[in-house]
């Protein structure tokens, strides 16, 4: 069995639970106190009486110990060793003997400590029916040597109903405790997911940005010196396509995204054209649905720059409907533009695929490269 992780806690919390056996180990002392008194009653002589405290001092002890263990484990999530489950039970259950038999009818009571001390260390199958041969044993075992003990129905009703009381409480904390690491794990995954997303978003966002500016600075460098005042327009162009990258990432990391598909065509026919990519465009987009707008920019900016970027493309053509968004361009045979499995068409595809879509991306078997999103209707 893989143990289950260890559950941090606050120092006070820690302090609690090293002072909780301590603590159970007083009550049970206190109990036990009648049991005390009973070997005193006895009439022993000194001797047998020093005895029978010895043995109830050693019972303690013992309880202490195997308590103290068996409650480590189980804060650890792994099982009761089983030297702790078998030997020291048997221990216990040795000593509590010798206590009854030094303290009489007095000493009862240690049945019903052993009964509390089997559900701390068996599993809880076994440790009722551990608890069922006490009872039994406290009724039958006096009967059997003739001792003239007035065993008590409730005493009976005691054990069972304290059992079943403790077994509650421990269920209860064993599913508290689930919960706790369920939640953990949940918001672990949670912030895992957010990462990916704001990487995702980040790499869209920054990726388009500088792939149109570094476009626009090449072809300001080769017009500078023939055509100045075209380098010029060009610069101020990457000035502006700068800005808009930085307010884009100021956008991403405070969480509000503006990409809609009227923009991101507008921005596609000035990439495009910078590069020296002849462009097909829709002419108008309302037909498609308002709640598509936003995930079909995406698509398209992903597509662009990916063409731009990475192929040899020298004819682009983009394809809007109501369901499907399709890109298109002839330069797959100079270079794959974006591999399928490359991390921004992972991240766009994780985006269509969370908005009740597919997509595509692939050579068409004739020299050029399709980039397609089919939303189901």
């Amino acid at each position: 069995m893989t143990p289950a992780p260890v559950e941090t806690a606050s120092p006070v919390a820690r302090d609690d639970e090293r002072r909780r056996p301590l603590f159970v180990a007083l009550v049970w002392a206190v109990i036990l106190t009648p049991t005390a008194a009973g070997v005193y009653q006895q009439h022993y002589p000194v001797v047998w009486a020093v005895l029978g405290y010895l043995s109830l001092v050693a019972f303690l002890i013992a309880y202490y110990y195997v308590f103290t263990q068996a409650v480590a484990a189980r804060r650890r999530g792994v099982e009761v060793p089983c030297a702790i489950r078998r030997f020291g039970f048997v221990v216990l259950c040795l000593l509590a003997s010798l206590v009854v038999g030094f303290a009489g009818e007095n000493g009862v009571v240690m049945w019903f400590a052993l009964s509390q001390i089997a559900l701390v260390v068996m599993p809880r199958r076994e440790a009722w029916a551990t608890i069922g041969s006490i009872c039994v044993a406290v009724v039958l075992v006096p009967w059997s040597l003739g001792l003239d003990w007035e065993v008590n129905v409730w005493f009976l009703v005691a054990i069972l109903g304290s059992s079943w009381a403790t077994d509650a409480i421990f269920r209860l904390r064993d599913t508290n405790r689930r919960l706790v690491r369920a939640q953990e794990q949940i918001a672990s995954m949670a912030i895992e997911q957010e990462r990916l997303r704001f990487a995702r978003d980040l790499h869209d966002v920054v990726g388009h940005s500088l792939t149109a500016a570094t476009v626009k600075a090449q072809l300001a460098r080769r017009m500078a010196g023939t055509d100045d005042d075209r380098a010029r327009a060009e610069l101020r162009e990457v000035e502006g396509l700068l800005r808009e990258a930085l307010k884009d990432v100021r956008g991403t990391v405070a969480g509000y995204r503006d990409v809609t598909l009227t923009s991101e065509l507008v921005r596609a026919a000035t990439v495009l054209e910078a590069a020296g990519i002849a462009a097909e465009l829709p002419g108008a987009v309302d037909h498609v649905p308002a709640d598509r707008r936003e995930i079909f920019g995406w698509v398209l900016r992903e597509a662009v720059t990916n063409v731009v970027r990475h192929s040899q493309a020298r004819h682009a053509r983009i394809t809007v409907t109501a369901g499907a968004i399709e890109i298109w361009n002839d330069g797959a045979d100079g270079g794959s533009p974006g591999s399928p499995s490359s991390s921004g068409l992972v991240g766009l595809r994780e985006r269509v695929e969370a908005a009740g879509g597919t997509l595509q991306a692939g050579p068409d078997g004739t020299g050029g490269w399709t980039t397609a999103a089919m939303m189901v209707t």
